[in-house]
């Protein structure tokens, strides 16, 4: 997996004092959520949890693969599948709302939601007991 050689040798890079592990990080992650690795993640879950969402049941809905951890992020193989989960966007927001997962900062997309994505957030989770 070439996205998994790509972040051990990142850690080479540290050393550099001009280096923005953050940026770099940032950018990594943008780009192994475009890649084949990934994809492929991405369809081995939906198969094996059947096209929906793990914690309420629903297929309508958009579903999204969502890590249970960031241990495996990144490795493109079985290990992340296992990490993963389908779930709805409104259970995708509960645990995230719950803190269920560390987002680390180069995956967190905070600093970017806009007030309408924060309204449509408290929208979705509005009648959940949280």
């Amino acid at each position: 997996m070439s996205e998994l050689r790509t972040i051990q040798s990142m850690d080479k890079l540290k050393r550099f004092p001009n280096f923005d592990y953050r940026v770099a990080m940032r950018q990594l992650f943008v780009f192994y959520n475009t890649s084949k690795s990934w994809e492929y993640v991405v369809k081995a879950v939906r198969t094996r949890d059947k096209n929906k969402c793990v914690d309420c049941g629903e297929t309508g809905r958009v579903l999204i693969v969502h890590h249970t951890s960031y241990d495996s992020w990144g490795l493109g193989d079985w290990r992340e599948i296992e990490d993963c989960v389908l779930v709805c966007r409104i259970c995708h927001n509960k645990r995230h709302w719950n803190n269920s997962v560390e987002v680390p900062f180069w995956a967190s997309f905070k600093r970017e939601r806009t007030k309408e994505m924060e309204e449509s957030i408290q929208r979705d989770l509005k009648g959940f007991d949280l």
